[in-house]
């Protein structure tokens, strides 16, 4: 695959809507920390404020409310 087409496919369609600061986040992260922090919103034992205290301290500027609306995202 040429570079052109995997920027085109790696290129999210625009919705109107700015994106989610989780998605941003995740985006950002290695394989590895973006599975933790996949696992730990998905875990509802971890309070949204830990979550977002400790992406803080990593340097992302996320508040509790934008953990707890992402997790409201895919809750049935």
């Amino acid at each position: 695959m040429g570079k052109l087409l995997e920027e085109i496919k790696q290129t999210p369609i625009r919705t109107g809507k700015p994106p989610r600061k989780i998605d941003l986040v995740l985006e950002k992260l290695n394989k590895q920390d973006r599975a933790d922090l996949l696992e730990a919103i998905n875990d509802h034992s971890i309070s949204p404020s830990v979550i977002s205290r400790v992406l803080c301290n990593k340097g992302f500027q996320i508040t509790r409310g934008a953990v707890q609306r992402y997790r409201g995202l895919y809750e049935s």
